[in-house]
């Protein structure tokens, strides 16, 4: 394992909480801020209590590699999660301390154009109320899926019937809200609402994913994640039925004018992580099973297959509570399930990128094998540690990688240019990665040299995500 030094460090005036480059500006970083200040108040026991926060953007040199602060907006709430749209790669939907989701574009001033490769300004769109306390805190949120999209960075422009997404709160709720054609308009009177109630605890994550069926019928997902290490998903089919009835059956979101139904809710009641799930990242689907990636605050990223009843293929410890992970590169090699020889080795890699809390980051290999002398039917999986960041004072909550210019993982998350892509990185011999760590307020640009590019870069497909 390699541990990788910064290059350049950039010291906010704010702790960054969470941060994503932008897909249509790859050069171009968001990064939101949580800043709780405390002040004594006369006759009580505790100090009064206050959120702030701010969402800033900066650019990225990949040469020097320098971070340089572009536009900065100050908000009167803190912002605990941000995500760019699936639809619209100039969208950003963040999450707030005060029960809102908000959503901003980048645009360039100069062209007065939001599809602008160098903006620089963050515009606010509109803020829409997702909880009836405004003490609650939105803790996580996840775009809903275009018809294609299943995990993963893949950011095509498919046309949704409808739009909008998943919000987590710290109150164990669930809610998934969404437009009403042939409106697309986000506001709370255009949207509908559908909320999915938990454990009364903290629901860190929620993210979905499009299943497949033991007959090969897709359906729509929604994981999520709670303090008490609970994984929970809720199933969804627009017939009433798990697999739906037609060839392009869980392509589609809305029915007859109505959001899918939902046909399955299962919870594993905490049986395979020893505390809070904060992290989860579907792999694929095959034969109603989903193989997931978790990250848990017990320090542990677990390989954890769903099939009713879960189920952890592999786990590893990182030093650090998991709390985001990142898909950098997918790879395969053959297929992993065929009738030819049983001998032959196959295999389906991935590299990611974890975020660990109070141990920095790591860059993590997983790989699924097949075959080989113990036959097509033994699976294994491994998880490797490539490299780390370490030089974090305090939590490493997020993290990216630059996919600009044939920057590793932009082949496989955008679906074409991978080989060139890796190859030409593989003679860099580089991956450019940004991190953070949240009380000394500082963000870190590292590059890493990692063994996992090169391996990557002779494989003979890059797969997307199923």
């Amino acid at each position: 394992m390699t541990d990788i030094p910064s290059q350049h460090t950039t010291f906010l005036d704010q702790p960054p909480s969470c941060l994503e480059f932008c897909p249509a500006a790859p050069d171009y970083l968001v990064i939101g801020t949580y800043l709780l200040s405390e002040t004594p108040s006369k006759g009580l026991a505790n100090p009064q209590q206050t959120k702030t926060g701010s969402i800033q953007l900066f650019k990225l040199d990949p040469e020097s590699p320098q971070l340089t602060e572009i536009h900065k907006v100050s908000l009167p709430h803190a912002v605990f999660d941000l995500h760019f749209s699936p639809r619209d790669p100039t969208l950003i939907a963040i999450a707030t301390s005060v029960a809102s989701v908000s959503l901003y574009s980048l645009k360039s001033l100069q062209n007065n154009d939001s599809t602008a490769s160098n903006p620089d300004i963050i515009t606010h769109l509109t803020t829409i109320p997702v909880h009836e306390d405004l003490a609650t805190s939105v803790l996580y949120l996840s775009w809903l899926p275009p018809a294609h999209l299943t995990t993963g960075h893949n950011y095509s422009h498919d046309q949704l019937v409808t739009d909008g997404f998943a919000v987590s709160f710290s109150d164990g709720r669930v809610s998934i809200f969404h437009t009403q054609p042939p409106s697309h308009i986000f506001s709370k009177e255009t949207m509908t609402e559908i909320d999915l109630p938990g454990e009364p605890i903290e629901v860190w994550y929620t993210t979905f994913h499009r299943g497949r069926s033991s007959s090969g019928k897709r359906f729509l997902m929604l994981f999520s994640g709670d303090d008490f290490g609970s994984l929970r998903v809720h199933e969804f089919a627009g017939d009433g039925g798990v697999n739906g009835d037609g060839n392009d059956e869980g392509q589609k979101l809305l029915v007859d004018g109505q959001f899918l139904i939902q046909t399955r809710e299962i919870s594993d009641r905490g049986k395979h992580h020893g505390a809070g799930i904060t992290a989860i990242l579907p792999l694929f689907s095959d034969a109603g099973k989903t193989v997931l990636l978790t990250g848990c605050y017990d320090e542990y990223l677990r390989v954890y297959k769903f099939a009713g009843r879960g189920e952890v293929l592999a786990e590893k410890w990182l030093g650090g509570g998991v709390w985001r992970l990142n898909v950098i590169t997918e790879v395969e090699e053959g297929p992993l399930t065929t009738e030819e020889d049983l001998n032959v080795r196959r295999a389906r890699s991935y590299l990611i990128l974890a975020s660990c809390m109070h141990a920095g980051a790591r860059i993590v290999r997983v790989t699924c094998s097949t075959g080989g002398e113990e036959g097509l039917l033994a699976v294994k999986w491994d998880i490797e540690v490539l490299a780390e960041f370490t030089e974090h004072e305090s939590m490493n909550y997020a993290s990216d990688v630059w996919r600009g210019n044939g920057g590793a993982g932009s082949g496989a998350m955008h679906g074409s240019g991978g080989q060139d892509q890796l190859q030409r990185t593989d003679r860099d011999s580089k991956l450019l990665c940004v991190s953070s760590s949240f009380y000394d307020k500082r963000v870190d640009v590292h590059y890493a040299r990692t063994m996992a590019l090169r391996n990557a870069a002779d494989r003979h497909h890059i797969g997307g995500h199923e």
